[in-house]
C-alpha cells in the first residue's frame, strides 16, 4: 500500500505522481490550515499534457493532538476517505470529484486529493447570501435523490457494511455538560432544559434518532457544508455520513437554516421532500410520522451548537 503522508509538507512530487498515476513534475503547497481536519491547496506542474487540474484541495489528519485523537477515535477521517474512495462517483448528488483517496484500517492516517471547487466556479455560504425557499427546496430535492438511491438497501449488509448508524461519541456528554456550566446562565431557560434532557436521556435520545427507514445520510448538512454549482447544490464534508433515517438530514438542515417567518413553511417543505421521494420511486412515511421525526432531529442542531460552544471551535461533529 502507498504510504500516506500526514502533513502537507510530507507530500512529495514523487508521491503525487504515484497517487495520481500522472507525470507530476513539481508541486507547491499554496495554502494550509487545520481544524477538525487538516486542509491544504496544492499547485501541480505536469511534464506532459494530461487531463488533470493544476490545483487540488487536500484533506488529511489535523495537526493538533487532541483533535487528531478525536478524529481517529470517532472514525471521521477514515469514513470520509472511504466515501470518496467508494461512493463519491455513484451518489446522485453533486460532490467534489476525488482524484485519490485512501486511509489505513485504524483511521489514523488518511488523505484525499479532491477537486478545487473554486476553480470549477462553485460558490459557498449560499444560504446567507442567496437565501430563498427555492434554495431550500433544491437541497431537499438533493436529499431525496440521495436517500431514495439507498432506501433500505441490502448493500448495508454487503459492500456498505462499513456505513454505521450515526455515531454516539462519549465526548459529547462531557462537552454538553461543560456548555451548561459555562453558558446556561447567559441563555434562555430552554438551553438548560435541553441540556439536562440530553444528559439524562442520552441513550434514549440516540435510539430515537435511529427510528425510521434506513438509508445513506450525510449527517451534517448546514450552509458551511454546502456549495452551489450553478443552481445545483453540492454536498461537502462527508466525515459523519451514516446509515439512518433520511429525516436526520432533513430535520437538521431545516432547523438550522430556515429563518424567521419561513419556519412556518416546514410542513409544506416536508411535503415537498416526500413528493420528491415518491418521484424517485420511494414510498415515504406518513405526513404525521415525517413531522414527528423532523422534530426529533431538529434537536440535533442544539446538541451540535452546545458542543461547539464547549469546544471553542468553529466546527465540531458529534
Amino acid at each position: 500500500m502507498l504510504q500516506l503522508p500526514d502533513t502537507p509538507d510530507a507530500i512529495t512530487t514523487e508521491w503525487l505522481a504515484h497517487a495520481l498515476d500522472a507525470p507530476v513534475a513539481a508541486h507547491r503547497v499554496v495554502d494550509a490550515h487545520a481544524g477538525t481536519t487538516g486542509r491544504a491547496v496544492l499547485e501541480l506542474d505536469y511534464s506532459a499534457a494530461i487531463d488533470l487540474p493544476s490545483r487540488l484541495f487536500v484533506k488529511l489528519p489535523p495537526t493538533d493532538e487532541m483533535q487528531r485523537a478525536f478524529v481517529t477515535s470517532s472514525g471521521m477521517g477514515r469514513r470520509e476517505a472511504l466515501f470518496y474512495e467508494q461512493l463519491s462517483s455513484e451518489v446522485p448528488v453533486r460532490v467534489p470529484h476525488s482524484y485519490f483517496s485512501a486511509s489505513d484500517d485504524a483511521g489514523d492516517h488518511y488523505i484525499m486529493l479532491l477537486e478545487h471547487l473554486e476553480d470549477s466556479g462553485c460558490t459557498f455560504q449560499n444560504a446567507s447570501s442567496h437565501y430563498s425557499l427555492d434554495y431550500i427546496r433544491a437541497v431537499l430535492a438533493g436529499f431525496a435523490r440521495l436517500h431514495a438511491a439507498y432506501w433500505e438497501s441490502p448493500r448495508f449488509a454487503q459492500d456498505l457494511d462499513w456505513v454505521e448508524p450515526p455515531m454516539q461519541h462519549e465526548i459529547a456528554i462531557d462537552l454538553v455538560g461543560s456548555a451548561l456550566q459555562q453558558f446556561a446562565d447567559q441563555m434562555p431557560p430552554v438551553f438548560r432544559e435541553m441540556g439536562e434532557l440530553y444528559l439524562g436521556q442520552t441513550d434514549a435520545v440516540h435510539e430515537l434518532w435511529k427510528n425510521g427507514p434506513q438509508t445513506l445520510i450525510h449527517g451534517d448538512v448546514h450552509d458551511a457544508n454546502l456549495f452551489l454549482d450553478g443552481d445545483e447544490p453540492g454536498f461537502l464534508d462527508w466525515a459523519v455520513l451514516a446509515r439512518g433515517p433520511g429525516m436526520r438530514d432533513v430535520g437538521y438542515f431545516l432547523a438550522g437554516t430556515l429563518q424567521g417567518a419561513d419556519r412556518g413553511s416546514i410542513r409544506a417543505l416536508l411535503e415537498y421532500y416526500c413528493g420528491q421521494l415518491q418521484q424517485c420511486g420511494v414510498q415515504p412515511p406518513t405526513a404525521e410520522e415525517t413531522w414527528r421525526q423532523c422534530q426529533w432531529h431538529a434537536a440535533y442542531v442544539w446538541v451540535g451548537a452546545a458542543v461547539t460552544l464547549a469546544m471553542g471551535l468553529s466546527l465540531i461533529h458529534i
